[in-house]
């Protein structure tokens, strides 16, 4: 039974891209951390050093589909109940739940002259489920109603995993007092990859006979997946995959600032281009286009033969239609490429306004988050940040953000939704991001 829920489960696993998200982070120019979007930034100060304090954490939700309100109604009696009309209303033909994770374990950054010298270690993790409104409506409406005789949709669905150690050495160089280019070569170890090329999965059953097809196709991709999830396969440890270089890859993020006047600056990069070579605890399953007609129970059969094992013989028709061909053969796989555009424009000496268009590639999707923003500097020891971002499939969110200096002590803190941490029943995307480190010598006027 075990085997048949993790081919079920691979069964269901699809590629939707899922891409870092820190939408607001520009707004606090002087960051050390700024580097990791476009690295032609970087802190005035002489050296940035983000360990042993509190190396920059980053975490992310997004749900294109549905909130918490969508899901639960109050009742008269103050408890909870789930509605699914408000659920499957609000879906759109295909929704995804973005989590993301960035914890940088060391960051450092050197300002000598007219050049900017940086190296990070970072742990980048991503995850997405795609799931379709079909396979909620066969969940929670059955197969019956105004689904019979219609295709349901999982084409598509599934989970995404993309997770490594990130070992990042960055320079940038001031060519004039208006232009600054930049770029980091990171050298990356492959933790954990799930990558599908192709995956289709339907159900139609039949109006008159009720019998049910499933058709289907798979072409999966895992590397320490499959280890991970299972009691019966060993795999190699995590540890000696931060570290091993197992699964090696190169990037390239590259980027440029310009000062078309003395109080606006322009900005663009693109980020992550290059891949991972996955080759350790490689399982990778593939399966031809398949369709199967499932014609139901035979009652005379059921009712006189005592061998007869209905239950037995479902489990094996459906196995019959999973089975795939297996192979450990390592793969590449891409990194979701991005690219930034965006400007300062500088008020006054204490106020600027920002605006930022992020573009997420990945498997031929695009998706992107504009932001708006103002940062307001109190004193020279602190500013504040506020934002407006629309990103897909939720339109409107406040950011705000916090950053301190004092004692050679540089500390910030931002989110890209703060109403979602007080209001998180109607929150679709939450992310927060902070992090202390040292910021020494006199800033330079870059």
């Amino acid at each position: 039974m075990k085997k048949l829920i993790l081919l079920v489960s691979l069964f269901l696993l699809s590629f939707s891209g899922v891409a870092q998200r820190n939408y607001s982070f520009f707004a606090f120019q002087n960051l050390a951390q700024n580097h990791y979007y476009n690295p032609a930034m970087g802190s005035d100060y002489r050296l940035n050093l983000s360990f042993p304090l509190i190396p920059m954490q980053s975490a992310g939700f997004l749900s294109s589909g549905f909130s918490i309100n969508d899901v639960f109604t109050q009742g008269s009696n103050d408890s909870l109940y789930f509605n699914s009309a408000t659920f499957l209303s609000g879906l759109k033909e295909m929704n995804y739940i973005d989590f993301n994770l960035q914890n940088e374990f060391i960051g450092l950054g050197l300002n000598m002259g007219d050049n900017y010298f940086s190296f990070s270690a970072t742990g980048r993790t991503f995850a997405s489920f795609a799931y379709t409104k079909d396979f909620m409506k066969l969940l929670f409406e059955g197969n019956g109603g105004d689904n019979l005789g219609k295709r349901m949709s999982m084409d598509g669905m599934g989970l995404t995993l993309n997770s490594y150690m990130e070992y990042a050495f960055g320079f940038n160089r001031e060519l004039n007092d208006k232009l600054t280019v930049g770029g980091r070569m990171k050298f990356l170890s492959g933790i954990m990859n799930v990558t599908t090329k192709k995956s289709q999965l339907g159900i139609t059953t039949n109006e008159e006979d009720y019998s049910i097809t499933i058709d289907g196709a798979l072409d999966l991709k895992t590397s320490g997946f499959v280890p991970f999830i299972s009691d019966s396969i060993e795999g190699g440890s995590i540890g000696s995959r931060i570290l091993g270089f197992q699964n090696s890859g190169v990037a390239f993020d590259l980027g440029a600032t310009y000062a078309l006047t003395d109080r606006l600056t322009v900005n663009a990069s693109m980020l992550d281009l290059g891949s991972i070579k996955w080759k350790e605890d490689v399982y990778n399953y593939k399966r031809e286009e398949v369709s199967y007609t499932f014609s139901g129970v035979d009652l005379n059969r059921a009712l006189n033969d005592t061998s007869y094992n209905f239950e037995e013989e479902f489990r094996d028709t459906i196995s019959k239609i999973l089975v795939a061909e297996k192979n450990n053969e390592a793969y590449r796989q891409t990194l979701p490429t991005r690219i930034i555009i965006g400007g300062q424009y500088e008020l006054t000496d204490q106020l600027s306004i920002n605006s930022t268009l992020f573009s997420d590639f990945s498997n031929k999707k695009y998706r992107p988050a504009f932001v708006l923003g103002g940062t307001f500097g109190l004193k020279n020891w602190l500013k504040l940040s506020m934002n407006y971002m629309a990103v897909s499939g939720n339109p409107g969110n406040i950011g705000m953000g916090v950053y301190m200096r004092g004692a050679g002590i540089q500390f910030f803190l931002n989110t890209d939704n703060i109403l979602g941490a007080f209001n998180y029943q109607k929150a679709k995307t939450f992310h927060v991001n902070m992090g202390l480190g040292l910021a020494i010598g006199k800033p330079k006027d870059r």
